[in-house]
Parts: C-alpha cells; structure tokens; sequence
C-alpha cells in the first residue's frame, strides 16, 4: 500500500496551495519545458546565415539540445526519487536559465551549440520529475486528464516560441528570443519553492541503478523503452521541421511562426476531447487516434511543404500530442510501482527523446539539400509502425491485467472528486 506524501516542504505557503494552484505551477513549467525545446527552430536558417555555418551545423544546436535531453532525463527521475521532486526541478530551472544566457551571448556556432546542449540536459528533469508528480499525487482515473492539460500547455509553450521567435527575430534579432526562457528559468524556480514535495529522501538501500534494475526487470518496460525510441523520432523529432520547410520555401521567419503555432491551438483543443472522452475511450483508442492524426500530417507534409500544407500538418502534430503523447503518459504511469515511478518516467522519457535526438541526426543530410518532401514521407512511414504497434501493444495491456493493482496504483488525490 503506497504511503502518503511527506509534510510539504516546498517552501512558505506550500502547505496553503490549492489544489488548482499545484496543477497551474506545473502547467508553467511545462509551458517553459517546449517554449525552450522549440524556440530554436525558427532560428535556424537566420543563425545559418548571421554566423555563417551550414544549415546542417546549425541544425546541431537542436540535435544537441534533444540528445542531452534524453541522455541526463535517467539522472534527474533517479535523483528525484532520492532527494524530492521540487528541489531537482528548482534546480534545472536555474541551470536552464544559465545555459540559454549563454546561448543568447553566443559568439559562434559552436558556443551556441554547447550552450543550447546544456539547457537541453537542465531541460530534461522536467519531464520525468513533473510526470512522478503527477503520479504521486493523483489519481490514476485522473491521471490522463491532468496529463492532456499538462500536455496542451507545452503545446501552447511550443506555439508561443515559434511567434516570439519569428517577431523578435524579424524586429531585433535572433538572440533575443533565446532571453526569454534565459529570464524565465530563475523566474519559475522561485515559483516552484510554493510546490508542497511529492517525495521523501528514501532510506530503502536501494539506489538510483537498482531502481532501474527493478523498472528494466518489468517485462512491459523491456517493450516501452525501445518502443519509444523510434515513438520519439516520429513525435518529437521530425515534427521540428515544419518551420525550416516554409522558410526553405521562401516564407518568412515571422509567417512560419505564424502558420506552425497551429500546433499549440490544435494541442488545446485535443487536451478538451481527451477530457471529453477519457471516460468513454480506451488507452488504446487514443494512442491510436493520437498516431493517426499525426500520420495524416506527415503524410501531408511529405506532398506539399506549402502555407496549407503545414498548417494542416501542426495542427495535426498538436491534436497528436494532446491526444497520444497523453494516453503514453498515462500508460507508463499504470505500468510502474510507486517506489519506482520517477525512474521509470525517466527511462521512458530518456528514450522517447533520445529517439528524437538520433532522428533528426539522421535526416540532417535531408535538411542540408532541402528535401523535405522525403524527409517528412520517412516520418509517415515511421508513424504508422509505431501507431499499429502501440495500439495492439496497449490493448494486450488492458486484457492481461498489465495494470498496477489497485491497492498499489492509488495515488493521493488533490481533491475528494472522483
């Protein structure tokens, strides 16, 4: 029987939090988290052209970013099931912040490539870390809504980058929207010292490597984690060239912006039919669902690279986020043991960005040349081996009783509701 939280310990007035107020700091985290993964993208061809490196180089400074994201993703989940959810995100706020200063001041490609790598591996705790909290304090019924709000404010966070970037790169210059989330960052890790924590250091003998030993020993993370390497690529990865296709294709940064923060708005609105029909929808119709949004985007995308076509095509990226990425989320929770849950969201998120990170190193020779059309026809493909996979994977899961035991899976509500 899993035991309650420990007495907050956040900060002053962690314990008067409503319940509202904990999930809204979390949201803004999670708005920071894409706003930060996504902000690049616009940047690539005018840093191309201002530091005078290949498109190719400069492409680093995303694969960079995402690689140290799922490389240190392992570390922060295993420390935080060690010393406390909120001071292992306090912490990355910080350093994300640091690291993106110098990205902004960057005197050369290289600089910012390294400085955009750094803000990457302080990046990479709010992913598991947020995901063990929400476990740790709600309700598994729950647990894919509050993932969907969670997930449609990163969307948000990631539509709001491509604007600010586009804006502030036409009017000022490249470097100013790397100092927002270099201002933001020490901003919202004062804001997170109001978080009541989720976890008590453990005296249990077992260290971060046995947690993993115990999640690895779990025959359905022996399919998760692998399964969401090439889940990632298609997801998070190939995704991230939408804005680089229409600048290739003689749009401006600031009408990039413009036409790939459709993914943010239509991120929104599949958060709500995730509430509307979490009830009513297996986690295996919504990974489906979400995969095949994402397929017809791509799929989109492959034929035309016009105003129109990626429109349509983040727009279906941001239902899919919403919509698969949530029903992922939720199953990992299912799948893990309490005692294990931040190094098991850890392992999965390490993956899942990890396979981002190989993917778009692997079609940075397609972006170099400009063929994109070929470029987003390898991620339809890749979308549907991980759509039927995933969907027929979740719903063995389901028939087995691959779930937690209730007594195990309960987690500490916010609230009395059901």
């Amino acid at each position: 029987m899993r035991t309650p939280p420990p007495s907050p310990v956040g900060g002053a007035g962690a314990g008067q939090l409503s319940d509202g107020k904990i999930v809204a700091i979390l949201c803004t985290g999670f708005f920071l988290l894409d706003f930060d993964l996504v902000v690049i993208n616009p940047l690539l061809v005018p840093v191309s052209e201002d530091l005078g490196a290949g498109l190719g180089v400069t492409t680093l400074a995303l694969t960079g970013y995402l690689l140290m994201l799922g490389v240190m993703i392992p570390v922060h989940g295993g420390l935080s099931d060690r010393i406390g959810r909120v001071r292992v995100l306090r912490t990355a706020l910080l350093g994300l912040g640091a690291a993106n200063l110098c990205a902004a001041l960057a005197p050369n490609v290289a600089v910012l490539i390294a400085g955009r790598a750094v803000a990457g591996a302080f990046a990479a705790a709010l992913i598991p870390v947020s995901v063990a909290y929400v476990g740790d304090r709600i309700t598994m019924e729950r647990q894919q809504r509050t993932m969907a709000v969670l997930m449609s404010f990163s969307a948000v966070g990631a539509a709001s980058a491509t604007l600010a970037a586009g804006a502030l790169t036409d009017l000022l210059d490249w470097r100013y929207p790397l100092l927002i989330p270099a201002v933001a960052g020490p901003l919202l890790a004062v804001l997170y010292a109001r978080l009541p924590e989720a976890t008590a250091p453990r005296e249990d003998g077992v260290g971060v490597l046995g947690r993993f030993a115990q999640v690895l020993g779990d025959g359905w993370f022996r399919f998760l984690i692998p399964f969401t390497f090439i889940e990632g690529a298609a997801m998070m990865g190939f995704f991230n060239f939408f804005n680089a296709a229409l600048q290739e294709h003689g749009s401006s940064v600031l009408m990039s912006g413009l036409v790939t923060s459709a993914y943010g708005v239509a991120a929104i609105g599949g958060s709500a039919a995730v509430r509307a029909l979490d009830a009513r929808a297996s986690g295996a119709a919504m990974f489906g669902w979400g995969t095949g949004l994402l397929f017809v985007g791509y799929l989109t995308a492959a034929f035309t690279q016009s105003v129109p076509g990626i429109l349509l095509a983040s727009a279906c990226a941001g239902l899919a986020l919403a919509v698969g990425q949530s029903a992922l989320q939720a199953w990992v929770l299912e799948a893990s043991a309490p005692e294990a849950r931040g190094s098991a969201a850890a392992l999965v998120a390490c993956s899942v960005f990890t396979g981002a990170a190989v993917g778009t190193a692997a079609v940075g020779g397609l972006v170099s040349t400009g063929n994109f059309g070929l470029l987003f026809g390898i991620a339809a493909v890749a979308t549907v081996s991980i759509s039927i996979a995933g969907t027929l994977a979740r719903m063995r899961f389901a028939r087995t009783g691959g779930q937690r035991r209730p007594a195990e899976a309960k987690a500490v509500s916010f609230t009395d509701r059901p």
